[in-house]
């Protein structure tokens, strides 16, 4: 039986997911600056379902936000991208054992 081995390519994508994760918070925030003058409307409620869906972190508070909102997102991204990647790899082992 192999070994659960992570290729570099897949460890490449790992890494660029954790990145774009991290990232993320960055662009809510450049767009919430943007945005501010927007009346409540259907728009705003659109925009802040879709911070909060992409960014969950979002909602922690204070002075430690600022370090530990992209932190926690780009990891949570990460520990997404290696879950799809471990099941694809199981999931490929597993058909071409049963052919």
């Amino acid at each position: 039986m192999r070994a659960n081995v992570i290729s570099k390519s897949q460890l490449r994508l790992i890494a660029a997911a954790f990145a774009l994760g991290a990232l993320v918070p960055l662009m809510w925030g450049i767009l919430g600056f943007v945005y501010f003058n927007v009346p409540e409307g259907a728009f705003s409620r659109a925009f802040w379902r879709a911070v909060y869906l992409t960014c969950p972190f979002w909602r922690i508070d204070g002075y430690k936000s600022y370090l530990l909102t992209p932190l926690l997102n780009g990891l949570m991204y990460a520990a997404i991208a290696a879950a799809l990647i471990s099941g694809f790899n199981l999931a490929r082992r597993t058909r071409s054992r049963t052919s």
